[in-house]
Formats: structure tokens, sequence, C-alpha cells
């Protein structure tokens, strides 16, 4: 008899360890943060007494994702809506015992009612080299046309922007080449700030893999490591569909070119895919991978190309409208000598992207839609370096 009892006293702290419910926190997305776009929940799941049989997540009122086993994590799609958002969280230990959580996150909260008038400028600042800080709009004035222009909103500093990054994976990268131009963009997402958004395009003579816009490294490479460098190089269709992708996103758009530059392939001529540029005000950024025998800084000189669709004039004159095109969007032209380079390059992009100037106002000489207005930005400080698109085309 003495023997049971001490065995039921011993059994009891068993059976009271098994009565523990289990427990769940949600560590991302944070509640007081705003969500946008492909947005990873992360989860913090105890176990009680029993083993974890499931877990449920709710992305507004909807199942998104059962899990069996750590990581207790998924993505959603929070999409480009300013909205509220709820997340709800279950977990179901194998008894049936059950603990939940829940986050809910706000919209974006803006001071300033935006007139759909308003054009911006994303303006870069340069001082002997170096970005310039600390500038005031009084230091700014902008003609449009040549006619002065009242500046109604003024940023300094980090502004969310949307970006394409566009690798070449034809047969020239073939090799580690294009492993080390992965690598580049897995960096480049892992240092972007959770506004902002990114998608990674692979291109030869058509399109060999194409991620969703998100800000979650993770998604942003996904699968593009199993991608086999081949093919030819259609650019100017990659640069259409790129600029395509960004159609209808809000706020500052930039497309990131990393190729040499020679199209063999495309249907389409750059003419084209510069207006399109133009029309949708996509800041781009130009990776030059400089062939053998390159040597200048100006894409537009240096060795004459031939293909069946072009002979060496077409070529010259394709990639001096590549050229243009870039310069006028107010983005930049960077030469590379070898793949290496590229991670140092991209993180210099991103860095101007942070110390950008953006500045709007509501242009006072409409003249009708599809007219093109050139736009002069003169500093206070003459001795300082401007850089910003160089028009727009109305609306």
């Amino acid at each position: 008899m003495r023997r049971l009892f001490a065995l039921l006293l011993l059994l009891l702290p068993l059976s009271a360890a098994a009565q523990l419910p289990p427990r769940v926190v949600i560590l991302l997305p944070l509640a007081g943060q705003p969500m946008f776009g492909g947005t990873e929940i992360v989860l913090d799941v105890e176990r009680g007494g029993l083993p974890i049989e499931k877990v449920e997540i709710f992305f507004d009122n909807v199942r998104v994702a059962v899990l069996g086993r750590p990581p207790w994590r998924t993505i959603v799609d929070a999409g480009q809506e300013n909205s509220e958002h709820h997340i709800e969280v279950i977990v179901h230990d194998t008894r049936g015992a059950t603990a939940s959580a829940e986050v809910r996150t706000p919209r974006l909260q803006v001071d300033d009612e935006i007139d759909v008038d308003l054009q911006q400028l994303f303006v870069t600042i340069e001082n002997n080299g170096r970005r310039q800080e600390g500038l005031t709009r009084e230091d700014f004035t902008i003609f449009d046309d040549g006619a002065p222009q009242t500046i109604a909103t003024f940023e300094g500093g980090d502004i969310p922007f949307t970006a394409v990054l566009l690798l070449d994976a034809s047969s020239s990268m073939s090799g580690p080449r294009l492993r080390t131009a992965v690598d580049g963009a897995r960096s480049f997402v892992q240092s972007m700030n959770r506004l902002d958004e990114a998608k990674v395009l692979l291109f030869s003579d058509q399109v060999r893999k194409e991620t969703p816009f998100t800000s979650v490294p993770s998604i942003l490479t996904l699968g593009l490591g199993d991608v086999e460098a081949g093919g030819g190089t259609a650019l100017n269709d990659a640069l259409y569909v790129g600029l395509k992708r960004l159609e209808g996103r809000l706020g500052r758009k930039v497309l990131i070119l990393l190729s040499d530059g020679v199209d063999v392939e495309s249907v389409l001529p750059m003419e084209q895919v510069r207006a399109i540029a133009r029309r949708d005000q996509v800041v781009l950024y130009w990776l030059w991978l400089r062939r053998e025998g390159e040597t200048t800084a100006d894409p537009g000189a240096g060795p004459q190309y031939y293909s069946a669709w072009r002979d060496a004039e077409g070529h010259h004159g394709e990639r001096t409208q590549l050229r243009d095109a870039v310069l006028e969007s107010g983005g930049r032209i960077e030469p590379l000598d070898g793949i290496e380079q590229l991670r140092s390059k991209l993180d210099s992009i991103l860095h101007e992207l942070r110390d950008q100037y953006v500045l709007g106002y509501s242009p006072n000489n409409l003249r009708g839609s599809g007219t093109w207005h050139r736009i002069e930005l003169r500093l206070r400080n003459s001795g300082l370096k401007v850089r910003t698109q160089e028009g727009y085309v109305e609306k």
C-alpha cells in the first residue's frame, strides 16, 4: 500500500505537467508597424505538457498556413493598399489544448494630403564625390519648361522604393558569374528597409526566372541558384518586362540592370523602352559589365558589335539610347571590370537611394496629356553637383 501511495504521489506532478497548455507569441510583424507586400510572420511556440500537433495562421480572417513543425514562420502578401491587417495564430497540442495570439497592424499615417498632379523629383546631391546632406527646400529652385515652381513637399533621407533587379543570365554569365550576381542581389535585399520592395528577374533571350515583389530575402532569391546561364541576350525585351512590372506601383520606382548592354535577340527597339521609362518616371541604374577591350567610361564608345539583327551602327545606336535613358532618368552608369565588383556597386546604389532628397511640386504650366516637360533644378550653392530626372510626360 505504501508503495502504491508513493507511486501515485510520483505520478501526480507528471499528470499536472501533462495538463499545461501550449504557448505562442507573434514575434513579427510588430503591432505598431504597417504591412505592405510580402511580409514574414514569425512565431515563438512552446509546448506545454504534450507535443504540438499543428499551428494555424490566419491573415485577415483567412487561414493562410498550417504548420506541423518548426520553423514556425510563413510569408503572406499584404498587398500595396494602405490598410489595417489582422493576424491570428492558434496552436493545438495532441490532447486538444489550444493557445492563441493576435496582432493588428495599422495603416501608414500620412500627415499631408498629396495632390494627384504632384510631380516628384528624386535628387542626388554630391560635393566632391560625396553626397551632401543637410540641405533645406530653400536651397532648391525648380523650373518646369523655364517657369519657376513652388516646392510643395520636401523630404530628405530615407524614402521607401520599389525596385526591379534585372540580371543578365545569358551564356556570357556562365559558371560562377551568375552565382556571384545572385549573391549580390541577395545582399542588396538584406540591406533594404521594411517598407522597400524588390524583385529579381533573370533574363537571356527569354525570362529565365522571376521572383515576386517582396522585402524578405529568402523569398526574393528562392530558386535563383538553380538557374543555369545560357542563350542569347534580349536586353530591350527584358527591360520592357521589368518596366511593365513597375507599372502601377506607387512611390519611387527603380530599375537596376546588370548587363554588357549588347542586345542581339530583342524584338523591341530601345527607343520604345526609353519612352516607357520616361512615361512612368522610373529611375534607371546600369551596372555595365565591360567586355574585353572596353576601357572607356562611355558605353557609346569602344569596340563595334555585329549581329543578325543589327550592323555596327545599329548596335551603337541602341547602346547610346540605353545610356541616354539612364542619364535622363536621374540614375547613373557604373562600369564593372569584373563581376566581383557587383556587390559594392549595389551597395553604393542603395546608399544613394537612402540619401536622396524628394521634392514635390504641382506644375503651373500644364499643356495637355502626352506633353514632355523639361525640368531644371538649380541649387543656391552652385559648387554642388545635382542629379535628377530631366523631365516627365504630362498625364
